[in-house]
């Protein structure tokens, strides 16, 4: 096959076809201005060009007959036949907006979107029908996903905004020598918790149940500056077992003010507590979240991680190793602070 002879080119063409190297975005494009730079700089035939960009040698020789022949514009896709796109751009904006809103909102009769139903609004309201896979990919070309959403709640507290800035500035105020706890307690059944696991397609794994339930309580304490932990186990969760907590704190931190910050639960008042807040002589400052607002307590990530180490998933044989298998958990858990830190989402530099 006689060789393919490229004309010698002009210091212009030479930048035209660098520019068009540098800035396109299209790597079809850029390999053929290379193929075509090959060619022309270093007099390659086509076999040894299609070595370098990887394509065949008829390949090479089509795109420099196309330059040959039509310049740097050759070097472009032709327009391709077939229907043109059915979706405008009003379409998509139309698209998008539609998608965000509720659909009774709309006067619909349904309450959740469809890619069948957005078919059927969108070509009611624009005239235009398209297949569902098209809203489909014009929906994820545009990063909107089907994905689980999450409820919005509220405290009903009229002081909640004032209580909640107290007890953060508090809390990003405290001096050294000071600590700075979120307290709750938790459950810890026999009846494991259940979460997804790893299983063969198609089979669902089945998780034994006790033949009687038995409950225990984890009330517990963590330190929102260190990530320690201080967490006791009892049969109930009195007003005295809820004591106790405050005593092991009150022991653990022998000098200067501890600060304890937990919901209003009734059994965080009264007699017994006032008497270990009465003893510590001013050392121990309990703080009170607004009413009905978890998601301000930290500690509720570190539960929720310790019923992933622990309680999902597994049926323990009885009360007693469940027990020591928490307690481990937590002794592991301040073996490793930083850890914890995270678990709860405190962003405070530690205090030395």
């Amino acid at each position: 096959m006689r060789a393919l002879e490229m004309v010698e080119l002009m210091e212009e063409q030479l930048s035209e076809l660098a520019k068009m190297y540098r800035d396109t975005k299209d790597v079809r494009i850029r390999t053929r201005v290379q193929m075509v730079l090959l060619a022309c700089e270093q007099h390659l035939t086509a076999p040894s060009i299609a070595r370098i960009v990887r394509e065949d040698a008829e390949t090479v020789r089509r795109w420099l007959k196309r330059y040959r022949a039509c310049g740097i514009e050759g070097l472009r896709d032709r327009p391709r036949s077939g229907a043109p796109p059915r979706t405008t751009i009003g379409y998509l904006e139309q698209l998008l907006a539609d998608v965000r809103r509720r659909p009774r909102s709309m006067g619909q009769p349904y309450s959740m979107w469809t890619l069948q139903r957005l078919k059927a609004h969108m070509a009611e309201q624009t005239g235009i029908a398209v297949s569902t896979e098209t809203i489909r990919r014009l929906l994820a070309r545009h990063e909107i996903v089907f994905s689980q959403p999450q409820h919005t709640i509220s405290s009903p507290d009229p002081d909640y905004a004032q209580k909640k800035q107290t007890i953060e500035e508090t809390r990003d105020r405290i001096k050294v020598g000071e600590v700075f706890y979120y307290a709750d307690e938790c459950n810890v059944s026999l009846l494991p918790t259940l979460r997804a696991m790893w299983s063969p397609k198609g089979q669902q794994v089945m998780i034994p149940t006790p033949g009687q339930q038995t409950t225990y309580y984890g009330i517990g304490a963590v330190n929102y500056f260190t990530g320690e932990t201080v967490v006791q186990f009892q049969p109930h969760k009195r007003r005295q077992e809820i004591a106790q907590l405050l005593a092991a704190l009150v022991e653990k931190h022998p000098t200067g003010t501890i600060y304890v910050t937990w919901d209003n639960a009734t059994t965080h008042e009264d007699e017994e507590v006032d008497a270990v807040v009465q003893a510590a002589s001013g050392r121990l400052i309990l703080l009170y979240l607004p009413t009905y607002s978890p998601w301000l307590n930290p500690i509720e990530m570190l539960w929720r991680h310790f019923r992933r180490e622990v309680t999902h998933c597994e049926l323990f044989e009885t009360m007693q190793a469940l027990l020591a298998a928490a307690q481990e958990c937590f002794e592991r858990f301040n073996r490793s602070p930083d850890t914890i830190l995270s678990v709860i989402g405190s962003h405070a530099a530690k205090l030395v």
